[in-house]
């Protein structure tokens, strides 16, 4: 696994995730897609940090295995934000655009991990 790339990449993603959730208002439709995208989004980091004290290679590709699982879910959650005019501010939108491409970027990556284990 590529430690300084991977485990940095989920972290920094988690935290710009929470810093663009955390500017949105919560609506009544929204708020529940908050709450599953700060889960989602925020496990991908923390499985992958937990792969990463793995005490087998079958821990190492069921930990990665789950990251992967939430990584898929995030980009999901983030396309609905992106496509149900959830959001009014072009900025948001924007923003919103640069989490579903790197989540799509950690996705491959992770991906590409469990093929090889």
């Amino acid at each position: 696994m590529t430690e300084y790339d991977l485990r940095n990449r989920s972290y920094e993603f988690s935290v710009r995730l929470i810093k663009f959730l955390n500017r949105i208002r919560a609506a009544k439709v929204s708020s529940p897609l908050i709450n599953q995208l700060v889960r989602s989004g925020t496990s991908i980091g923390a499985n992958i940090e937990e792969a990463d004290s793995s005490p087998s290679r079958k821990d190492l590709k069921n930990k990665m295995f789950i990251a992967k699982k939430e990584a898929a879910e995030t980009v999901y959650w983030l396309k609905i934000f992106c496509n149900a005019e959830l959001m009014k501010n072009p900025e948001n939108i924007a923003q919103a655009r640069e989490l579903f491409n790197e989540c799509q970027q950690i996705l491959k990556i992770i991906s590409s991990i469990v093929r090889k284990i």
